[in-house]
Order: C-alpha cells, then sequence, then structure tokens
C-alpha cells in the first residue's frame, strides 16, 4: 500500500540575512530573477559550498527543466547542464521529476524558501530571494530621450550590419539554409529542424519513414507553429537555396504565398534581406544595396515581442512595437545592455544614471 508523504510547513527562516516576506512567490520571477544573475557571480550553495556563474543558461520553453545550458564552476571544476526553479525543493517531488528523464542532466536546484526536504535533493542547491536585489528597469517618460526610436533603429542597423559580414563568406548558402531552418523551429525545435536540413541533404524527402526519428517539442508551441505544418515549408525553402532559382533573394510577396506575414517578414529580415545586401556591396551595386536598406527599414510584423511590449509599451507606440527595425535594436539593447545590468550606462535616458 502506497503511503501519502506529508510534508511539514517549512520554518519560516531567511536563509539568508534578507527577510522572507509575506508577498508571493512566483516561480517565474525566480526564474528571471536568476537569468539576470551576473556571470562571476558567487553563491554558496545550501550546504556552503562556492558555486560561481558561468553562465546562467537560457530559458526552456518545452518540456523539461526550466534552464538549458547553463554552466556552473564548483568543485574544481566545470559543470554544464539544466537548472530547475521550485519556490519550495518539495515541489521537486510533487510535480514528478525525480525519475524523469528528462531531468537527468539537472546540475543545480534553485528555490525561494528553505524547506526540509532540501537534502533529498540529490546535487546542488542555491536558495535565492527574489525580492532582494532584483533591479528593474526604471525608464520613464521622464527620463527617456526624445530620439528613443531613432536610437534603437541605429542599433537595429548594427545587427543588420553584422548579419550582412556573417553572410559574406564562401558558405553563404550553408549558412542561410541552417539559420532558415533554425527560425522554422524557433522556440523549442531548433536542432530537430537541423536535424530535417542533414535528412535533406543526405537525400530524405517528405513522408520517408526515416523523419519520424526526429522527437519534435510541442510544449508552448502554438498550434500554427507546430513543426509538422512547417516540414512542407523546410522543404520548400530547402529547394528554392539549393537551386538558387530565386536569384539570392526571397521578398516578402513570395515568402508569404506559403508562411504567414509574420514568419515572413522574420526570415527576410533576418537572413535573405541582409544576404541580398551583402551580396550588392560586394558586386558594387550601390543602388540594390540602398535598396535593400530601405526595403529593411520598412519591415513591419503584425504583432510585436511580448517581452517589449511589456517593458517598452508606455515609452513606444503600437505602430513602433511592430517595427522590425525597432524590434532589432530592442534584441540589441537587450544583449548589450540590460542582460548586463548597465542602467547607468542607458543609451535611451536623458541623463545617464537618473533616477
Amino acid at each position: 500500500m502506497l503511503h501519502r508523504i506529508i510534508y511539514p510547513i517549512p520554518e519560516q527562516k531567511p536563509f539568508t540575512t534578507a527577510k522572507v516576506c509575506d508577498t508571493p512567490i512566483y516561480e517565474k520571477t525566480l526564474l528571471e530573477t536568476w537569468l539576470n544573475v551576473q556571470p562571476g557571480t558567487i553563491f554558496n550553495d545550501r550546504r556552503g559550498h562556492p558555486i560561481m556563474v558561468i553562465n546562467p543558461g537560457v530559458m526552456n520553453h518545452n518540456e523539461g527543466p526550466d534552464i538549458n545550458d547553463a554552466v556552473i564552476f564548483t568543485g574544481g571544476r566545470f559543470l554544464t547542464g539544466d537548472i530547475e526553479c521550485h519556490i519550495r525543493s518539495r515541489d521537486w517531488f510533487y510535480h514528478g521529476h525525480k525519475g524523469d528523464r528528462n531531468y537527468n542532466n539537472v546540475i543545480l536546484h534553485i528555490t525561494a524558501i528553505p524547506d526540509r526536504s532540501d537534502y533529498a535533493l540529490k546535487g546542488q542547491l542555491i536558495i535565492l530571494n527574489p525580492g532582494v536585489g532584483n533591479l528593474k528597469c526604471n525608464l520613464s517618460k521622464k527620463n527617456v530621450r526624445h530620439s528613443v526610436a531613432d536610437t534603437l533603429i541605429q542599433f537595429g542597423l548594427d545587427r543588420w550590419s553584422r548579419r550582412m559580414k556573417y553572410y559574406g563568406t564562401a558558405d553563404w548558402k550553408t549558412r542561410i539554409l541552417e539559420d532558415s531552418f533554425k527560425l522554422l523551429g524557433k522556440g523549442g525545435n531548433e536542432k530537430q529542424f537541423l536535424k530535417l536540413l542533414r535528412f535533406f541533404k543526405n537525400g530524405l524527402r517528405l513522408g520517408d519513414p526515416n523523419l519520424n526519428e526526429i522527437s519534435w517539442r510541442y510544449r508552448r508551441i502554438r498550434p500554427n507553429a507546430w513543426p509538422e505544418k512547417r516540414m512542407d515549408i523546410a522543404y520548400q525553402l530547402y529547394d528554392w537555396i539549393e537551386k538558387e532559382v530565386w536569384v539570392h533573394r526571397l521578398d516578402l510577396c513570395f515568402l508569404e504565398r506559403i508562411v504567414s506575414h509574420g514568419l515572413a517578414v522574420e526570415l527576410v529580415g533576418n537572413i535573405f534581406n541582409p544576404m541580398a545586401a551583402q551580396r550588392c556591396l560586394a558586386a558594387g551595386n550601390i543602388s540594390g544595396f540602398r535598396s535593400c536598406k530601405e526595403e529593411w527599414l520598412d519591415l513591419k510584423l503584425g504583432y510585436s515581442y511580448g517581452r517589449f511590449e511589456k517593458q517598452f509599451h508606455g515609452l513606444l507606440t503600437s505602430r513602433q512595437l511592430k517595427s522590425f527595425p525597432v524590434l532589432q535594436g530592442l534584441i540589441a539593447l537587450e544583449k548589450l545592455f540590460c542582460k548586463n545590468r548597465h542602467c547607468l550606462v542607458c543609451p535611451l535616458k536623458q541623463t545617464h544614471g537618473t533616477a
């Protein structure tokens, strides 16, 4: 007969000198707090062992642990793997992760409240208090530059220029194939679509039973973006790129015959437009280069990216938040300043360091 394990209420005493408040703590907040930890930060785990953060990892939007590809240094060696976040360590058992092979590569547990089941976990455990030192963006209408959109567009153009250089190599065809397939699998199926690309290169075609070897992910992926609905698109892109029947350029009208407007903009804006601009520049076709640039600056999505809409809806208009160049600028801002917490030198502020 199976006996239900009753976990006692944990002692509500802080693990650090910070006070445990009565405000509810959510796993999402705990996750965001960890992802904003700067590389080089050192924590002590529940047993007092030091852990240095080399790379906090990336959020997993699919089945399995909350964070993938994290790197820590502990016990004199580097560990690369997954991280799982819970409010209390007992949730590891309640959620059925013990014995689930998807969690076999968890190198670190992160919780918010000390629990008597902490020592039952295998591996190391860090207890974070999301309410302490959790910096938030302090941009507002009072301290933001009037030219905020222009600044972001310039940031976006810098990304566009880097993409141009990336495609200005002899293996440009391989690069645009891989980037196109990763974009089709964005959100959790990037590796699976790259495997599909290898199958196509080996002569396999749609309907081949060997394609069933690919383990697709579906968690948090919208039904219209499910992989089986994009396999035909993937093969058409592969066929066109390999045959070069598109003369090194795919326009929106052409792509929108087979994909949604949003996906067409992503493919053109991230891949085919900067690649075409690079080829024009290499051939000395300045007018063609300028046309590519103007087309890129005019790209607009039918939606915005959720995290940016949430953070900047009070500073940017809805139209600006759907502008592809502006969104590319926000991605650059996030990587160069927000992720590194360089708030004092934020280029969107009127005066550096204003509150």
